[in-house]
């Protein structure tokens, strides 16, 4: 953005009599990081001779800019153009303001014997930038709300927190801190404790500066959360028999959740929910149950339970790899049949070698395995 502001009447100097007149505008404004052009302006009563003619700048007291014997000088960034001199102008360009290029500046023209000042003002303004990087605040916590403003210049600002429209007065600014490039940074920061009743309240931060036209305004609804916590108790199930894995959820707000189950990576659609019930402190608890009948092949799968919350930046997650466990009175059954079995073979064995061709008859109590249970 170019040179701003407003324009003054001109300012005539010169002496009686003579030739030579300057025009200067007393003030001017520029963006910070933008190209800005001083204005100054002269007359000779006639064509201009450059041989003749002698220009300089000044801020304060340092030289930035020279034209003299036909020949220009300057330093970087500001530059005074031979083109315009020939008509008048002896206005100075500079490319890219910065904070210390703000100030007085004097124009000064000569031409033959004659010599004429006029002076002007610079002033360099940077617009603040808002960011408010918390949105959410945590259920029945003190949860800190900071609003932060960059990069303005001069360092005069307002900075206002509301609620609904309403000006916050318990807020705590941060002294005003400069930054390498002469620019200002601060932070107003809202501190409360949420509840329910204030999830949805329109929270706001105002700015004021005069390098905006209007002031800036950053607002969101505001968001109560409470993080939610898991457990999962049941890590290992019984081979052959129904087994139930349970995962707690608890401690969460708002209410809604999601929760799954995943064996293997896949979700397990068969999993039961409870519903939801609320606790004392305003959050939420649940419990997600997953049943199956393990087999031989399901002995290291992994069982994930997954809870998706606006709480949690990402899913959070309970993992562990299945183990088995048998039921003891089935095992003694299983080894007492086959220890029986093993025997009434051995004797077989030992009268077909004896050559007895007579008939055994043996009775063997029943062996029940009662695989249901397992």
């Amino acid at each position: 953005m170019g040179l701003g502001g407003l324009l003054f009447p001109l300012l005539f100097l010169g002496v009686a009599g003579s030739r030579l007149q300057i025009v200067t505008d007393p003030s001017s404004r520029a963006l910070l990081g933008s190209g800005a052009l001083l204005k100054c302006r002269f007359d000779v009563g006639g064509p201009v001779d450059l041989c003749s003619l002698r220009v300089q700048w000044f801020l304060f007291e340092e030289r930035i800019a020279q034209y003299g014997q036909g020949r220009g000088q300057s330093q970087p960034g500001a530059s005074v153009s031979e083109q315009e001199l020939e008509t008048g102008d002896a206005s100075l360009s500079l490319s890219r303001v910065t904070v210390s290029d703000e100030g007085p500046y004097k124009c000064v023209v000569g031409y033959g014997t004659e010599q004429l000042q006029g002076e002007t003002t610079l002033r360099v303004l940077a617009a603040p930038r808002v960011s408010i990087p918390r949105k959410a605040g945590a259920l029945n916590a003190a949860s800190a709300f900071p609003c932060h403003v960059r990069g303005f210049y001069p360092g005069d600002v307002t900075v206002t927190w509301l609620r609904d429209g309403r000006v916050l007065t318990d807020v705590t600014p941060s002294a005003p801190q400069r930054n390498p490039d002469g620019t200002f940074n601060l932070t107003l920061t809202f501190t409360f404790t949420p509840t329910a009743s204030d999830s949805g309240s329109l929270f706001s931060c105002r700015v004021s500066h005069v390098a905006l036209a209007q002031p800036l305004r950053e607002g969101f609804p505001l968001a109560v959360t409470a993080t939610p916590r898991i457990s999962v108790p049941q890590r290992s199930g019984t081979i052959f028999r129904a087994s139930s894995f349970p995962c707690h959820v608890w401690g969460f707000y708002p209410r809604d959740i999601a929760v799954a189950w995943l064996r293997d990576g896949r979700v397990r659609t068969e999993s039961t929910y409870s519903t939801p019930e609320g606790n004392p402190d305003g959050t939420f608890h649940l419990t997600l149950t997953y049943t199956f009948t393990p087999t031989a092949w399901d002995r290291g799968s992994i069982l994930t339970c997954r809870v998706t919350h606006s709480a949690l930046a990402q899913p959070l997650r309970e993992e562990f790899a299945l183990t088995f466990s048998w039921l003891t009175g089935d095992i003694v059954v299983l080894v007492s049949g086959m220890l029986l079995l093993f025997a009434f073979l051995l004797l077989f064995a030992y009268r077909v070698s004896q050559g007895k061709t007579y008939q055994t008859v043996m009775t063997f109590p029943s062996v029940a395995i009662r695989t249901s249970d397992l």
